[in-house]
């Protein structure tokens, strides 16, 4: 089987994310209901572009002066429209946060000394600290599950295509280029496995990643070798070994995502 084209629509791809929008809703209301109901909720999809660069920025994760990707590309790492995409850095634009050069080398980037803003969608987000912890909580026990059954049916064909996608996402010259494929990558593990329960997983690290925010693509390689160590385990038929990587591997969110760099800084 050859691999996948990691930028063709694919079905076990975030293409695919539409189809499971219903579960999704459902297991968005099950872990942000009221009380403690998750401040995300409330945001507009332009809000959340903000607050998605705001905290990049508060965290250093993109630096001053720095170039962000074409809008586009933006736009499918975020998993947002472009014209959404496009509003979120406007706004930033008139904001000051983010200016726009013309002519050869131009584009969209980091102002040299971007102004602090006390944004009520990056407050929305802390506000979700919580729900946050649960939803890697909730991917920890599911994703294990889920790739203790993938490793007993992965054919060799499989795990190339798995392999592709890592390659893919090493070759991604940035955080929101790297996420396609490496979305991809979880989405055809769940795929393999064959469990019924596999959309509610999904769900859960659909939910989950609306809370990424862009990072260095060097800080990503640790990620990828998880990657490597399962499909390796996979290849193996060795679920104890694909349990032990999946944990390790979603454990460390807790330290960083912006909410694990907040407990840092202090």
């Amino acid at each position: 089987m050859a691999a996948r084209n990691s930028s063709a629509p694919d079905p076990a791809g975030v293409d695919s994310a539409g189809a499971d929008s219903g579960q999704a809703d459902a297991v968005d209301r099950t872990l942000f209901a009221a009380p403690g109901a998750a401040e995300l909720t409330r945001l507009s999809a332009v809000d959340t572009v903000r607050a998605r660069v705001l905290l990049s920025i508060e965290h250093a994760l993109l630096a001053p002066g720095s170039r962000l990707p074409k809008t586009e590309l933006l736009a499918a790492g975020l998993e947002v429209s472009v014209i959404t995409a496009r509003r979120g850095l406007e706004s930033l634009v008139d904001d000051g946060v983010l200016v726009r050069r013309r002519g050869r080398g131009g584009g969209t980037f980091v102002a040299d000394d971007p102004p602090h803003l006390n944004d009520s969608d990056v407050t929305a987000y802390r506000a979700d600290a919580d729900a946050i912890h649960r939803l890697i909580d909730q991917r920890s026990l599911m994703e294990s599950a889920i790739v203790a059954e993938a490793a007993m049916r992965a054919t060799p064909e499989q795990c190339d295509e798995l392999d592709a996608l890592i390659q893919a996402s090493a070759d991604a010259e940035d955080w929101h280029e790297h996420h396609i494929p490496d979305t991809r990558f979880h989405r055809f593990v769940a795929e393999i496995s064959g469990l019924p329960e596999a959309p509610t997983y999904l769900a859960c690290y659909g939910g989950l990643t609306k809370y990424f925010v862009p990072y260095p693509q060097e800080q990503l390689e640790e990620g990828r070798d998880h990657h490597r160590r399962l499909v390796a385990a996979l290849r193996n038929h060795d679920p104890l070994a694909a349990i032990e990587v999946t944990r390790v591997h979603v454990d460390a969110l807790r330290r960083e995502m912006f909410v694990g760099l907040e407990d840092n800084d202090g």
